[in-house]
């Protein structure tokens, strides 16, 4: 579903399909010749390094760090009453109404995150019809799928940006279900990008990567014939990116424990690798391990590197932090889904090898039931002055269910050492997404984290709440600034687990910036600091309800080209 900002009195009607996009913002405005708007850097870079800002949005939660950078917006943003190539910033989304749906038939995507596009390269249309065939306009990527005979087939779909009609698709064939996201990414440089797309089948692990050509006459998109455009496809039969979840309600209604792929310059050398957290016989002797992969236009015959870590049964998504001009690491948990054990592992980018092995995680609870639906990665933050960054791990487990005072864990830590810079636990519930990092003064250092739980209300039936908090983390001491509670509105009790990240903008032009959150089949917005929605303006004092569950991670662009932001939830 795409949401998105309009002034008052003036909404848009939502396309009557299925697959919800909430938009925000990137900018891009003819085909051909996209508008660049500053971004909000947050990890050091250096000037040979690949950034991952080419996109839009181009892979999960945006950077290879995971902090969900967001485009340049503003309350006073947009093009107002002049022309959209003078904007310096989009406006923000000030009053959210669906603008498109898409997949009818379908509750939602599949992958757990979103990803934005600029394809205007990759288009062919005639003159008269540009305007119809995404002119100006960005493209969602999303997987689907439908079941036939109890076999899953699955598809890759690029989306117009303007009014949500699918303008490629290609068939993946029988998979198991795709939660991981999309990437995209243009492997050789020549203004094509291609999308990547990794996923299990029942007999291997499988790597695709696409070249899409759009295709657009007067009279419509010409969605299929595109399966030419296959660049090349691996697979590897020993692992697997899904492993069966510990709990039982997860495991008994076809979910599997997925990590999303990363796209991250592990050389620094402006050529990004893709590296993935993957498990060698997950239903019987699991081992962890975690493979990179080149990325050239010639198929990989085997893994860049590839390591195994000997502790834990289920991995988190990894990500990517670069240390100084010529180190970066790969860094991930794993947790023992018989234990609650964990362990954070720190893996040298260029080669492999591993920096920290086997170092446990302190306050971690005995728990047989975890990952519940999935094991959150960490972030990469900037913590002090100095100038290596930090990360924030989540262990995910309720040490008593329920019940107030214990609920998921936050562990600030160095990333050059294994120094805790701090550690708290959520108010309750369970962690199934990562959280979010606030710098509310614009100092360069993070001092603010959100994050989003969940817990079964009772002991008796699977009815579930959710919890979204700010604590306060410039101290060793951290202190939780606020707590709401969140209810799912419609839909069923499996709708009501947190597992879409939380992401910040500034809607009001006051104090800290907004907290928003997709949680159940609603859309939340929370002012900054009193953590009331009415705090906002009145077109946030209550959620925005949503056509399906929300487990997604969002992606926020200009979707449609008109200089407001948009968020997509698929």
């Amino acid at each position: 579903m795409m949401t998105a900002s309009r002034p008052f009195g003036a909404p848009r009607n939502a396309v009557a399909l299925v697959m919800v996009w909430l938009m925000l913002s990137v900018v891009a405005t003819p085909l051909f010749q996209p508008v660049v708007l500053d971004e909000i850097e947050v990890v050091m870079t250096t000037e040979t390094s690949w950034q991952g800002l080419e996109q839009p949005w181009s892979q999960y939660a945006r950077t290879p760090t995971h902090n969900q950078t967001v485009p340049a917006h503003s309350p006073d943003g947009g093009p107002g009453t002049g022309s959209i190539d003078n904007m310096t910033s989009l406006a923000t989304l000030e009053n959210p109404v669906i603008n498109w749906q898409v997949f009818s038939g379908q509750t939602e995507s599949d992958a757990y995150g979103s990803v934005i596009g600029d394809f205007s390269q990759s288009v062919s249309a005639s003159e008269t019809a540009s305007e119809r065939c995404g002119e100006g306009t960005l493209f969602p990527v999303m997987i689907s799928s439908e079941i036939v005979d109890s076999t899953r087939t699955s598809y890759l779909n690029i989306v117009s940006g303007n009014d949500a009609k699918i303008a490629w698709k290609v068939s993946l064939g029988a998979t198991e279900t795709i939660r991981s996201t999309p990437i995209i990414h243009d492997i050789d440089d020549d203004g094509f990008p291609e999308v990547i797309v990794t996923y299990d089948t029942q007999g291997a692990f499988n790597i695709d990567v696409w070249s899409p050509r759009l295709t657009c006459t007067e009279a419509n998109w010409q969605t299929s014939g595109h399966s030419n455009e296959l660049v090349w496809s691996y697979s590897d039969a020993e692992v697997r990116i899904g492993s069966p979840s510990p709990h039982w309600p997860t495991a008994n209604s076809d979910h599997l424990a997925v990590t999303q792929p990363l796209l991250a310059d592990l050389e620094l050398d402006g050529t990004p690798e893709v590296i993935v957290a993957l498990v060698d016989d997950p239903n019987n002797n699991p081992l962890v391990k975690v493979n990179a992969y080149s990325l050239t236009t010639a198929q990989p015959t085997e893994e860049e590197w590839s390591v195994s870590l000997d502790r834990g049964t289920h991995p988190s998504d990894p990500v990517w932090a670069q240390l100084d001009s010529t180190t970066s690491s790969v860094v991930l948990t794993t947790i023992d889904g018989e234990s609650g054990n964990m362990w954070i592992w720190k893996i040298d980018g260029s080669t492999g090898s591993l920096d920290w092995e086997r170092v446990a995680v302190q306050g971690t609870d005995s728990d047989a039931d975890s990952p519940r639906l999935r094991l959150p990665g960490p972030i990469i933050v900037q913590l002090d002055q100095d100038s290596a960054p930090e990360m924030i791990l989540t262990v995910p487990t309720d040490a008593n269910g329920r019940t107030s005072g214990s609920g998921a864990r936050f562990i600030g830590m160095e990333l050059t050492s294994t120094t805790e810079v701090f550690n708290f636990r959520a108010q309750n519930g369970y962690a199934d997404t990562q959280p979010m990092a606030l710098d509310t003064d614009d100092d360069g250092i993070d001092d603010r984290l959100c994050w989003v739980t969940w817990y079964s209300e009772e002991s008796f039936n699977f009815n579930r709440k959710g919890m979204l908090g700010c604590t306060d983390i410039s101290d060793s001491t951290p202190v939780t600034e606020w707590t709401r509670d969140l209810q799912r509105g419609a839909g069923n009790d499996n709708d009501e687990i947190a597992a879409s990240p939380p992401f910040w903008l500034d809607i009001d032009g006051e104090g800290t910036p907004e907290v928003l959150v997709g949680f159940g089949r609603r859309f939340w917005a929370f002012d900054g600091d009193t953590g009331a929605s009415a705090d906002i303006n009145n077109a946030w004092s209550t959620p925005l309800s949503m056509p399906h569950r929300v487990w997604s991670a969002p992606a926020i662009a200009d979707v449609d080209g008109d200089g407001h932001i948009d968020v997509l939830y698929g």
